[in-house]
């Protein structure tokens, strides 16, 4: 089988991640992620704080439900085709709702919604989501002494992966 040429030349290299905590809007709390092709995290507080207003302003749009944990997290992706943000909420305790935006390297505060685009999270966005399973089984389903909500909260990945 031949490789796309896209493919035979490409080469994985690790990035930067970055847990930035949680914060609170409303009923929600948030956890932030960054993930950054150069750099750190606090060389981009601009871009971080602009994905926060758009992180409040989709969660200030979600209707309250009986099935809401009211609890979600983010991942801000500085990266080579553009800035990416991914809103993941806890629903029903066991599935995620996704919401993706982009903006443009040149405009990086600017989130555009594309998740009618059907995009889904890249190898670095993944290691994200897989950690965030894992702290969400760890602290939260299937801990025996119940739900830690604040354990699960201050739970995060950082390094060069």
């Amino acid at each position: 089988m031949v490789l796309p040429q896209s493919l035979s030349s490409y080469q994985y290299r690790p990035r930067t991640f970055s847990f930035q905590g949680a914060r609170t809007s409303g009923r929600w709390r948030v956890k932030i992620n960054v993930i950054t092709v150069r750099g750190t995290a606090s060389q981009f507080t601009d871009i971080v704080e602009a994905a926060w207003e758009t992180v409040v302003s989709i969660l200030r749009g979600v209707p309250e439900t009986d099935i809401d944990t009211n609890v979600a997290f983010f991942t801000l992706h500085v990266g080579t085709a553009g800035v990416w943000l991914l809103i993941d909420r806890w629903e029903d305790g066991d599935m995620l709702r996704h919401h993706h935006f982009r903006a443009a390297l040149d405009d990086p505060i600017h989130f555009a919604d594309v998740s009618s685009d059907h995009y889904g999270p890249c190898v670095w966005e993944l290691a994200v989501q897989a950690y965030e399973r894992q702290a969400w089984l760890t602290h939260v389903l299937a801990n025996p002494a119940g739900p830690d909500i604040e354990a699960y909260l201050t739970a995060g990945l950082s390094g060069s992966i």
